[in-house]
């Protein structure tokens, strides 16, 4: 490839770089500056946010773009292909990369061989709400009870029975924003819910991770006739936080001596 020529950008930014970067890099913030963005690097978040207009080396100031046309002589594009982040730091690719914990960002599409339009969208939020699994140890697996006026799903009742949730991460996953388990409070008033999580790829072992543990506590706003929730996020660690990855969750009652109905998992994602 050769040094790319940059037209038609928009949304310029001054950018303090914190490596070395070359002209029409796609760039991402490590938390201290401006670096190469690389799809492989789950740890850090290297997620693509600008184009390089200039290059330059650390502590350089140099102008990005998020939105441009790239010109290559050397013609490397696939006219009318789609263009990822790539593992390779810095890179753009046609391939989608296809590694365990990958960030797939979608960053712009080829016009011809020598031209691509690249279009960087901010990330996002995506909002998730998993319902309770179809086997669960209470009284009424799969069924559930049901509490006035329509609320249905299954009651924690008695000491030791748990219920079961099960997903799989967004392959463009950056940080679980908020992850709480809802329930409705059916004359119960002194249980207490205790969580465990395992993280796994595809292909692994299905011990996976197991996130930072959740310490046994009672849900919060708790009282009859109230939704109330246990806060999980936390056991999201960075860990236990990567893209296409599956995830299962368990929840376990202590202390019970009503009902506490689980209605559902709600996860709210930052993702590209």
């Amino acid at each position: 490839m050769a040094e790319p020529t940059i037209t038609n950008a928009e949304k310029l930014a001054d950018l303090t770089l914190n490596g070395s970067v070359k002209k029409g890099d796609v760039l991402a913030h490590n938390g201290t500056g401006w670096v190469q963005a690389d799809a492989s690097d789950a740890a850090t978040n290297l997620y693509a946010q600008y184009v390089a207009m200039q290059s330059g080396v650390s502590s350089d100031i140099i102008t990005g773009c998020k939105v441009c046309v790239l010109f290559d002589a050397d013609a490397p594009y696939t006219a009318n292909a789609t263009q990822y982040v790539s593992a390779t730091a810095g890179a753009i690719t046609e391939t989608r990369p296809a590694a365990n914990a990958d960030v797939i960002q979608i960053v712009g599409r080829s016009i011809s061989t020598k031209e691509c339009h690249v279009n960087i969208k901010e990330p996002w939020e995506e909002e998730v709400f998993i319902a309770p699994g179809t086997y669960d140890s209470t009284g009424e697996p799969g069924l559930g009870v049901i509490d006035s006026p329509v609320w249905v799903g299954p009651a924690l009742d008695t000491d030791s029975e748990e219920v079961y949730f099960t997903g799989r991460f967004p392959s463009g996953v950056l940080s679980v924003a908020a992850a709480k388990v809802i329930y409705n409070d059916i004359a119960e008033t002194a249980v207490t819910i205790g969580a465990a999580l395992i993280v796994v790829a595809d292909g692994a072992t299905n011990t996976g991770d197991t996130g930072t543990a959740h310490a046994t506590a009672a849900p919060t706003g708790r009282a009859n006739n109230v939704i109330c929730s246990s806060d999980i996020s936390a056991m999201f660690d960075a860990d236990a936080l990567k893209a296409n990855y599956n995830f299962t969750v368990e929840i376990a009652s202590t202390s019970s001596n009503g009902n506490l109905q689980v209605l559902g998992l709600y996860m709210r994602y930052l993702r590209v």
